[in-house]
């Protein structure tokens, strides 16, 4: 699995798409308390917005689905026309049988289920950035 970046590895970038403050922020922390570097945003049109200016230096969205303005399918559908390669994790209060069907979502998503520990978040995280992908063509470090 992944781990944090030390010294040497550049930062690793999720940014996090939640319409709830206090979800969002419990995110970030969980996050920041493991190394990773976190952007923050209210709804899909400013995640997709903030995910446009960040690559190809993100390395992770986290979204929930049910969100105004864009919902979080829309984000992960306009997002995988950007950068296919570039992970999505979804949240929602709603289980996943029933957000998956009803939102057109693809089964093989990756999914969390608040509410959820900081645990349960950190296995997830560390599991989709242990995929391999594009992270050696990313920049260096300055």
């Amino acid at each position: 699995m992944a781990d944090p970046p030390t010294e040497s590895t550049p930062p690793v970038i999720v940014l996090i798409a939640e319409d709830e403050e206090p979800v969002r922020r419990m995110v970030a922390r969980i996050l920041w308390t493991e190394g990773y570097r976190t952007l923050e945003a209210r709804d899909g049109a400013e995640a997709l917005h903030l995910a446009r200016l960040s690559l190809p230096h993100l390395d992770l969205v986290i979204t929930d689905v049910v969100m105004p303005t864009m919902d979080g399918r829309e984000l992960g559908r306009q997002l995988a026309r950007d950068c296919a390669e570039l992970p999505v994790l979804y949240i929602s209060g709603y289980v996943k049988g029933d957000v998956f069907h009803r939102d057109g979502l693809d089964p093989s998503s990756s999914f969390l289920q608040k509410p959820f520990s900081d645990e349960d978040l950190l296995q997830k995280v560390k599991g989709l950035l242990a995929t391999p992908r594009r992270r050696d063509n990313r920049a260096p470090a300055v």
